[in-house]
């Protein structure tokens, strides 16, 4: 491992909430200058792909306040002290209804590592049990509109056509087309 071309002199969090901080940093940078540093940081969180046997994809489509508007996404959330997979099938059941009998993991990245340290754990959710579909197990802050039942091709129109705009959503679907559980 290579060390840090950058040096903390000091470091202090300058905001904070249940849900987020934000750190700022007294730094030596790279070219040897004094600067500040700020970024911010937040739970790790998980998307989840829930796809039906026939070929089907869940989206929710939810109203985003620092956005002003309804937007398509994947079901999501925050991380407890679970497991990321435990934490994956809390949130598509939370925010669909829906559980899947198979779980795989598509992979990891990090959201924005230039000004914040999240990472998301992203999942492909297979054997959906649709029975219990339902957006009314949604948390106080959540306004998710409606579940949205796409498949492959609209999905595709969707993403082309600028409707989903949701960057992890976005890079999750990536994941997914990139995955040996892809039918290409």
């Amino acid at each position: 491992m290579s060390h840090s071309p950058w040096k903390t002199l000091s470091s202090k969090i300058v905001y904070q909430n249940p849900w987020i901080k934000i750190h700022e940093d007294k730094v030596i940078r790279p070219d040897g200058k004094e600067g500040l540093y700020a970024f911010l940081s937040k739970p790790a969180a998980v998307f989840i792909l829930a796809k039906n046997k026939k070929g089907f994809f869940y989206f929710i489509r939810q109203y985003r306040y620092p956005l002003k508007k309804y937007i398509y996404e994947l079901p999501a959330g925050v991380v407890d002290k679970q497991s990321y997979l435990n934490n994956a099938k809390r949130e598509l059941k939370e925010e669909t209804g829906l559980s899947a009998k198979k779980w795989v993991s598509l992979g990891k990245f990090y959201v924005a590592p230039g000004h914040e340290n999240v990472i998301v754990h992203s999942f492909l959710a297979l054997n959906i049990d649709e029975n219990l579909l339902t957006k009314k197990n949604q948390e106080g802050d959540e306004s998710i509109q409606k579940i949205v039942k796409l498949s492959e091709s609209r999905v595709k129109k969707y993403i082309s056509s600028g409707k989903i705009e949701c960057g992890i959503s976005l890079v999750t679907w990536s994941l997914y087309q990139n995955s040996k559980f892809y039918a290409k």
